[in-house]
């Protein structure tokens, strides 16, 4: 049985929270109307004065976060930004981890590989490379097929568009020592599981030391990409 959806998928839990992904005459919640691309380079643009990973300019970082916690009101302000389709934002007693898609509100985001397959739309069905299959892992807000864009690296991610989002966020929360961000498609699905049993009231304290490793291995010195 084919399994026929629209893209975008607007009916995910996660999206729909966040309003992410549906537009109103073409035109996404919250955004511009002017495409921004982020390629573009200035003068002002440099990694010394950059609002993200900056402990890392300095030396190795150990992400030995004490506390987690789940921040609604950061992940709706930096989904607003053009290119961002859907933002997961959690703070630690230190730092502020940013999980995201993106989205064609905004050029230059990454660099040009795409690792999401949109091909099945053209037909009518979720997966053109599985055409059977009628499964959706629940548990993935992204499996690599009919959604948002991903990179599976967080330097595949463009600085200025980095920048935007790390310096919304410090302005938003000043306490905040240093942003990390990544649109790696795991690292976007475990971070929504984390979100997840926020909404369901579920402190999140039992995972510190598996976000730990995961923040380790997803921004640690070595850059190790996780497991796919």
């Amino acid at each position: 049985m084919l399994r026929k959806l629209g893209f975008p998928i607007c009916g995910m839990l996660f999206s729909i929270l966040l309003l992410s992904g549906c537009t109103e005459n073409g035109r996404e919640y919250g955004k511009s109307l002017e495409n921004t691309n982020y390629s573009a380079t200035s003068s002002k643009d440099t990694q010394m004065n950059r609002a993200y990973q900056t402990q890392q300019l300095y030396g190795p970082v150990s992400h030995n976060n004490k506390k987690l916690e789940y921040s609604q009101f950061l992940s709706n302000q930096v989904n607003s930004i053009n290119g961002v389709n859907t933002a997961i934002v959690m703070t630690t007693d230190q730092y502020a981890y940013v999980a995201l898609m993106m989205d064609n509100t905004a050029t230059g985001t990454k660099g040009t590989v795409k690792e999401t397959g949109n091909q099945g739309t053209t037909r009518g069905i979720y997966n053109l490379q599985a055409p059977d299959t009628d499964a959706i892992d629940s548990n993935s807000l992204n499996t690599g097929v009919n959604n948002y864009e991903t990179a599976i690296h967080h330097d595949l991610l463009a600085h200025r568009f980095k920048q935007q989002i790390a310096e919304k966020i410090r302005t938003l929360q000043p306490t905040v020592l240093d942003v990390y961000i990544s649109a790696n498609r795991d690292f976007l699905n475990k971070m929504n599981n984390y979100a997840q049993e926020s909404w369901k009231g579920n402190s999140l304290q039992p995972f510190v030391p598996e976000f730990n490793h995961l923040v380790e291995k997803t921004f640690g010195t070595e850059q190790s990409l996780p497991d796919r």
